[in-house]
């Protein structure tokens, strides 16, 4: 009887600390500015698209935890992101492989035609913001 309390208090606090690092994750995004799905006037002048116009596919695993960094950083920055698990997917790792170029590594990330292997934030950003200036 005991016993079942204990695991059901316990389970009571991590579903709160679940939520409150969610919430504490939406904080930090939007405090850094990488939530930027909004466009500046400056921006608008320049005929700059929107983060959420530009669409980002990523060829991930479920046990990849690269692929689940990758996965929140992108989303951070508020594009349009379609997951596609290979290993759940035949013609998705047969497409992530014609891409890469015969590689299975994930993740593997599409940027509107710009690929990038594995988690590089830095060429993540970049991508998104040379395919703003399309």
């Amino acid at each position: 009887m005991r016993i079942r309390r204990i695991h059901g208090f316990l389970k009571l606090i991590s579903v709160v600390l679940i939520f409150l690092s969610c919430l504490t994750t939406a904080a930090y995004s939007n405090e850094q500015g990488l939530n930027i799905n909004r466009v500046s006037a400056a921006e608008n002048k320049k005929g700059l698209r929107k983060n959420s116009d530009i669409q980002v596919v990523m060829y991930m695993t479920d046990w990849c935890p690269y692929c689940r960094k990758a996965g929140k950083y992108i989303k951070s920055l508020g594009v349009n992101l379609i997951e596609y698990d290979v290993e759940k997917n035949e013609n998705r790792k047969k497409e992530m492989k014609v891409l890469s170029g015969g590689s299975a590594m994930v993740p593997l990330i599409d940027v509107e035609g710009i690929i990038i292997r594995g988690y590089v934030p830095e060429e993540i950003s970049a991508a998104v913001e040379k395919r703003k200036k399309q």
